[in-house]
């Protein structure tokens, strides 16, 4: 669960950076969302490994 929080958080700080680059802060920060959203993608896709069962 605390996987999916994170990846979630990521996404979050990747849109608020795109709204403050298009909205006048920068070209810098709409390059900077892209590697955030770059970033999400690449944990949201990755297969995860196998929980080790233990008893």
């Amino acid at each position: 669960m605390k996987r999916h929080l994170v990846t979630a958080v990521i996404l979050l700080i990747a849109i608020l950076l795109y709204a403050v680059g298009i909205s006048g802060g920068g070209a810098a920060l709409v390059g900077v969302g892209g590697a955030v959203e770059l970033w999400f993608w690449v944990r949201a896709l990755r297969p995860r490994p196998p929980a080790a069962h233990t008893k």
